[in-house]
């Protein structure tokens, strides 16, 4: 049976993980969040309950899991990261419209959205997010963290290092590698490897800045 959820943060990202856990049959307790203007408040017809520290320490661990609302890959990582080094455990995600193969390996914490695919051979690290509509093809390996945004195709055994980032419609080639820390701007075309820590964008991508 699986045990009751609260969402840390509560924005967009966090509202469409709501939604798709809702879709589950999974209860949602509610969001935290670190604006105490929205504390108190509904956030899609759920309650803000409070700041992450104050809700979380009238809850036991073994009683709730959490669900990361976080969208940006960076500050992602670290709330998650930083939560689980303290015993906390982070629900995978899969709303009932992903189609995930049996023969995929899905790490903890993974969220595979509304109408995502992830086919046989794929492996998705840690926390990272296969956003809606976002295609993760055979044999692919997705390093933690890294986000697929809607629409997003990685082709047949891409390998992605963790912390990327593959914006909305954006095609990576078939076999192609990515190092860590790679941002494919939105629809861009990435027909050649890249070793990371750098933004590509265009048809076919190019680089237009990387880390000093």
């Amino acid at each position: 049976m699986n045990r009751p959820v609260i969402i840390i943060g509560a924005g967009g990202h966090a509202a469409v993980v709501a939604d798709a856990l809702m879709a589950s049959g999974i209860e949602v307790v509610g969001f935290t969040d670190a604006d105490p203007r929205r504390h108190g408040g509904r956030h899609v017809g759920l309650p803000v309950l409070g700041a992450d520290e104050h809700v979380l320490s009238g809850y036991r661990q073994d009683d709730i899991m959490l669900a990361n609302g976080i969208g940006a890959t960076e500050f992602r990582q670290k709330v998650q990261t930083g939560y689980q080094q303290t015993g906390w455990r982070f629900m995978t995600v899969q709303h009932p419209s992903a189609i995930v193969s049996r023969r995929a390996q899905i790490g903890s914490g993974v969220q595979m959205l509304a109408g995502s695919i992830v086919q046989i051979g794929a492996s998705i690290g840690e926390g990272s997010i296969v956003n809606t509509g976002a295609v993760i093809e055979h044999d692919c390996e997705v390093g933690s963290f890294v986000h697929a945004a809607p629409r997003a195709l990685l082709c047949g055994e891409v390998k992605v290092g963790s912390g990327s980032h593959i914006g909305a419609g954006a095609v990576v080639k078939q076999g192609l590698r990515l190092g860590p820390h790679t941002l494919v701007g939105a629809g861009a075309v990435v027909v050649k490897d890249f070793g990371g820590h750098g933004v590509l964008v265009g048809t076919p991508a190019r680089l237009v800045e990387s880390a000093a």
